[in-house]
């Protein structure tokens, strides 16, 4: 009768660099969309936004 191979004994792969950047470059270009829209549109972009996530939530 043969044994299962045992999983503990395998190491997770590590993430590759370029899932990493990509993920670091996606949330770069979010935060800059935000930044963007917020000198473009100011405090009416903000105030907007949250009341209708609020509306949104119920």
């Amino acid at each position: 009768m043969t044994e299962a191979p045992d999983h503990r004994d395998f190491e997770a792969p590590a993430p590759s660099r370029l899932g990493i950047a990509l993920l670091a470059g996606g949330a770069s270009l979010l935060l800059l969309t935000g930044l963007l829209l917020w000198w473009r549109e100011g405090d009416r972009l903000f105030t907007d936004g949250l009341i209708a996530a609020i509306v949104a939530c119920f």
